[in-house]
């Protein structure tokens, strides 16, 4: 997919780049689950805070699923792969890019990082840095 007018890849077709998509400097991208747990508010928050940290750059994950954005699969010289931070085992985001042929990425989920699933969308805020030290040390 051709750049637009703002520097970005989706088709959301913005000229003006405050009203585009936020990007950053980082090779990769970070994509999150959507569920509607507390494990999917936390999947997104966490992607929040790596791109804020610029360990990645946070993409859509519902382009992905609908087949309109030419993002996905990226792998750098230096052989980083993208993120995908699942909520639970159901891997719904997982699975939704391999349906799509992407297959080369990193992959979390937040249950398998000590966090158990609830049907609500609150999480203590000391969550997330927790988590990103957990990924660093697993070289996330």
């Amino acid at each position: 997919m051709a750049e637009n007018e703002c520097g970005c890849s989706c088709s959301c077709g913005s000229s003006d780049c405050s009203e585009g998509c936020v990007s950053n400097s980082a090779p990769t991208k970070v994509y999150a689950c959507a569920g509607a747990s507390n494990v999917g508010a936390i999947s997104f928050e966490l992607s929040k805070a790596l791109h804020l940290a610029n360990k990645y750059e946070m993409g859509c994950s519902t382009c992905i699923g609908a087949g309109d954005c030419g993002c996905g699969g990226t792998v750098t010289e230096a052989g980083n792969k993208d993120l995908l931070i699942d909520g639970c085992k159901v891997a719904c985001l997982r699975k939704m890019f391999e349906k799509k042929g992407i297959t080369n990425f990193n992959h979390v989920i937040v249950t398998q990082l000590g966090i158990r699933k609830e049907g609500v969308f609150d999480f203590p805020p000391e969550v997330i840095p927790e988590l990103m030290d957990k990924m660093s040390k697993k070289g996330l």
